[in-house]
């Protein structure tokens, strides 16, 4: 008989096997390894999505419809790899497979596409009185810099 989901039982309602076949099996059941789980629950009997755990190496499982596999990991990362597109104006990426991550990204300007400037546009700024901290600012903002009556044209000239 097939895993039914859910179902509300009414004060006073026959609780027949066929509803504890079909709806309160859905448990997680505990099992002391995978031999005992395979014992435990005969093949013929196995539904799609039921869940199992193995106390031997503390495993939650779940049947696929063809085999019990593992539902979760520990959910460690055991690497971590940056890779920029030819397009994207950026490279310097590096892999890591334990410990701290670090990475410089750099961009390079030759790669970027042109744009219109707007006011809003945010502009970034090495800032070489604060430590080399990186800052930001409107292109507005710079434009703003130019005494009144005064046309400024803005030259980067980044290599």
């Amino acid at each position: 008989m097939a895993l039914s989901g859910y179902k509300e039982f009414a004060t006073g309602e026959v609780l027949t096997a066929s509803d504890v076949n079909a709806y309160l099996m859905q448990a997680v059941m505990v099992f002391a390894d995978s031999t005992a789980r395979d014992s435990g629950i005969p093949s013929a009997k196995r539904e799609e999505g039921m869940f199992v755990f193995l106390k031997s190496d503390n495993s939650l499982q779940f049947y696929d419809g063809s085999n019990f596999v593992n539902f979760i990991g520990e959910g460690d990362i055991t690497g971590i790899t940056i890779t920029t597109s030819s397009t994207s104006g950026l490279s310097g990426g590096a892999a890591a497979t334990s410990g701290a991550f670090s990475s410089t990204l750099v961009i390079s300007p030759n790669q970027a596409t042109s744009a219109t400037v707007a006011g809003s546009d945010i502009v970034l700024i090495g800032d070489a009185d604060d430590s080399n901290n990186l800052k930001k600012t409107t292109a507005q903002d710079i434009a703003n810099l130019a005494p009144a009556g005064v046309t400024l044209g803005l030259v980067l000239a980044l290599s």
